[in-house]
This record gives C-alpha cells, sequence and structure tokens, in this order.
C-alpha cells in the first residue's frame, strides 16, 4: 500500500461497540486512515466492492459473515490484507479463517496493545498471531523427548516466579487468569511481566512464546 495515500480501513463486526472501540483507537493517532463498517455480510459485500481496503479487521464468526461471500470479496481484492480479532476458539474456525488472506490474528482478550503492535505489523507487510493461534499451528509438531539441556543465561536471571509467569504467557493466558492461578494481585502480575519484557527485551506475548518454547518452559 501506498504510505503517501490515506490507509483504508474496513471494520467488520457484529458488535457495534467493539468497532467503536477498534474506531476510537485507530482515530486516536496520527496516521491517515480512512474507515467503513459492517456488522454482517449483507452490509460487508457492498461496502467492499466500492470502498477496497488497504486492510479488513474482522471477528470471523459464521453466524454474520459467510465465509464463501469473504472469499469472493477478497478475492476482488488481492491486495487487502485481513487482521482478525475474533472470539471464536474451535480449531476449526481458526484453520479455516486462516483460509484467507490473513496477515494478524488475535483474540478479543488481546489487549489495545498488541492490537497496536499488530496493526504496525501488517502495515510493514509482516505478519504477527497471538500465543493461542500459534499453539494450535503448532499442537502437532511434538519434539521427540529428549534430555532437558542447561538452563541458558536467559533463563538464569529470572527468579522461579518470574519463569512460572512466563509460561502462563506463553500458555495464552492473560494477566486475570495469571493472578488468579498464583494467588496474585492482577497488579502484581502486570508488574512481573513488565519486568520481564525488560529482563528478556521482548516486545510481545509471541516473542514470549518464542522465548518459552527455545527454553524449553514450554
Amino acid at each position: 500500500m501506498n504510505k503517501a495515500d490515506k490507509i483504508r480501513i474496513m471494520l467488520a463486526d457484529a458488535q457495534p461497540v467493539f468497532r467503536e472501540g477498534i474506531k476510537s483507537m485507530l482515530t486516536s493517532g496520527e496516521k491517515p486512515y480512512i474507515i467503513r463498517e459492517a456488522g454482517n455480510s449483507r452490509e460487508l459485500g457492498p461496502a467492499m466492492k466500492t470502498f477496497r481496503p488497504d486492510i479488513l479487521i474482522l471477528d470471523y464468526n459464521p453466524s454474520y459473515f459467510d465465509y464463501g461471500e469473504l472469499y469472493a470479496d477478497l478475492s476482488d481484492i488481492p491486495s487487502c490484507k485481513v487482521f482478525i480479532i475474533s472470539s471464536l476458539k474451535k480449531k476449526r474456525h481458526v484453520l479455516k479463517a486462516l483460509e484467507l488472506n490473513v496477515h494478524c490474528y488475535l483474540t478479543k482478550e488481546t489487549g489495545l496493545e498488541d492490537i497496536d503492535k499488530a496493526l504496525h505489523a501488517i502495515l510493514h507487510g509482516e505478519k504477527f498471531f497471538c500465543t493461542f493461534v500459534l499453539d494450535i499451528l503448532l499442537e502437532d509438531r511434538k519434539p521427540p523427548p529428549a534430555s532437558p539441556p542447561p538452563s541458558p543465561p536467559e533463563i538464569q536471571i529470572l527468579t522461579g516466579r518470574e519463569t512460572d509467569i512466563v509460561k502462563r504467557i506463553a500458555s495464552g493466558k492473560a494477566n486475570k487468569e495469571i493472578a488468579a492461578e498464583m494467588n496474585l494481585s492482577p497488579h502484581t502480575v502486570h508488574t512481573h511481566r513488565r519486568n520481564i519484557m525488560k529482563k528478556l527485551q521482548l516486545h510481545s506475548a509471541v516473542e514470549v512464546y518464542g522465548f518459552a518454547v527455545k527454553n524449553g518452559i514450554i
């Protein structure tokens, strides 16, 4: 997409409140976005043909957005990049959605910070997936059994509690879930998470997942 032009974004979500939240985030910055909205396939189809967005931010839910119509609309606009933010957790729905021209896939539990990072990635031709989606893609790729390797220096700088938190972040759990499991306050978990990111020089949950896999934490 031409950086000199205003970027056209289509928000397709059945929930007006969620669309309003994403639109508010997009318009709060200085980037030149032109935004259109749709709440179902009946609204989305004609809008895609006339608006021809650069990016489609979509809550893929077959109850509101028909896959066949989505595929046809996107086939007509091959340059349109798909950014899914979905509440659906079934593996078949995730894999089906990924057949579209998906560059980013997050769940609706994701915070605004990761949404902003994903949008930054898509604008630079990169991909961004949350740990939940990565788990689905990697779950059939089981490594052969092996003796645990010595702890690399990166692990050694983490406390036992921080390592436990890394394991839970890499499993796709939010701060509130981690707090409940570890009998901590969400604020304490947030503080640990921030310190972990700083120690390891990581910037997203996806990078934490990669670190955890690389170092045998999960």
